[in-house]
């Protein structure tokens, strides 16, 4: 193999190393967080829940006075929002709905289905269990603790937890505003009268929303002809606007294919090739400290080398730690031989046999141009450069595509 031909991991290791300018932050609301990075670590400045609550509706009762076949005397109600500071006596209970406030001296709740209550007494069908049903102060968060350290990237399930930790804002990288540009004098915007070797550009489409949903701005730059000047100009002007710039084709060895060739001359081209199938012709550069990810044409490689590597750069360039995609390890059904001696990431669905066991069947075609093999797949398992020959049964790192966007 090519020395200068890159295998995934030192792909990695570069990119990991790769820095920009200091980064910009700002606050925003918590209604805007999704995707976002935190600039600043997240301290929970109260108890969560804020004071000792019932998990049901039902009968709050002293731990002390539990008997199974004692009668109780309900005292008192209690509802959600009751800030009275409530104390039972022996053998007196709260009749109380979930979220209010316990009683001072109850440490139990017992639910309204196992309660008969009639002429302000009630007694339980089951022997109650102490401390069941109550939710102590700080039970889930405590006062000052850490919630998130700076880097974590901030989705919506965490909006919850944020709230109640009385949390309105919060700190934040600014997003990167990332310019991409498609190649080819072949591409037409999406049509169904195409003519002679026109082809639909796909890759514009699916640059867009990649982008967007690593939670960066994403700036279409238009198509760029095969035309070096005019690459050259293109790629300049938009260093001088935008935090990092992405390519789609134009990136291989043939005559036409200029972008490579223009970042060796305003610029500096750090690796091109990689020991990956599909995806050999990445390529990246830079051109005013700025990065220039050079992607394959081929649709397929587009959308597997960005949400396998280049969406990970872009969230460490914007301030979180390098964080592979998520896998798990899962079985093979096929058999197949390994042409190359290039890492593979092989299109798969999944199946399930007899004994409902996970197994996963190869996608029938396999081609870097064949965009069914993305819409119609269910992830990619990854083959290490090592292994040439697969048989049902063996184990590989399974991607579900719902984990790569």
């Amino acid at each position: 193999m090519d020395k200068k031909i890159l295998k995934k991991n030192d792909v990695i290791k570069i990119l990991k190393s790769f820095k920009l300018r200091k980064l910009n932050c700002e606050k925003i609301n918590l209604k805007n967080i999704n995707n976002r990075i935190l600039s600043k670590n997240i301290i929970s400045s109260i108890n969560v829940p804020p004071f000792k609550n019932s998990a049901v509706d039902g009968f709050a009762i002293r731990g002390t006075d539990i008997n199974s076949n004692k009668r109780y005397k309900v005292s008192v109600k209690i509802l959600a929002g009751d800030n009275r500071k409530v104390v039972l006596k022996k053998n007196q209970a709260a009749r109380i709905f979930t979220g209010a406030k316990m009683p001072i001296n109850a440490d139990t709740v017992v639910m309204q289905e196992n309660a008969v209550f009639n002429n302000d007494e009630v007694y339980f069908t089951k022997k109650p269990k102490i401390k069941e049903n109550c939710r102590l102060a700080g039970e889930d968060i405590n006062k000052n603790k850490l919630l998130f350290h700076k880097g974590k990237i901030i989705k919506i399930n965490t909006q919850s937890i944020l709230a109640a930790a009385g949390i309105n804002y919060i700190n934040v990288y600014k997003k990167l505003s990332i310019g991409y540009f498609t190649s080819g004098n072949e591409l037409k915007n999406p049509t169904k009268k195409l003519t002679g070797s026109q082809i639909n550009n796909s890759n514009r489409f699916s640059l867009s929303s990649l982008i967007q949903d690593t939670g960066m701005k994403n700036n279409n730059l238009g198509n760029l002809k095969d035309n070096f000047k005019n690459i050259e100009n293109s790629i300049l002007n938009a260093a001088s606007k935008f935090d990092a710039i992405i390519t789609t084709g134009g990136a291989s060895v043939g005559e036409e294919d200029h972008i490579v060739k223009v970042l060796k001359k305003i610029g500096k081209i750090i690796f091109w090739k990689i020991a990956i199938k599909p995806g050999r012709p990445l390529a990246l550069g830079v051109v005013n400290n700025k990065p220039v990810i050079c992607l394959p044409g081929n649709p397929v490689s587009v959308f597997l080398l960005y949400s396998m590597l280049i969406k990970p750069f872009l969230l460490k360039l914007s301030g979180a730690k390098w964080q592979e995609p998520n896998y798990f390890p899962a079985k093979i059904n096929f058999k197949l031989k390994k042409k190359t001696a290039r890492m593979e990431w092989l299109r798969v669905n999944i199946e399930k046999n007899v004994n409902t066991e996970l197994t996963l069947s190869k996608y029938p075609r396999q081609g870097s141009g064949i965009l069914s093999s993305i819409a119609f797949s269910d992830g990619i398992i990854e083959i290490p450069e090592r292994k040439s020959e697969l048989k049902p049964g063996d184990v590989f790192k399974f991607y579900p595509f719902d984990s790569l966007y």
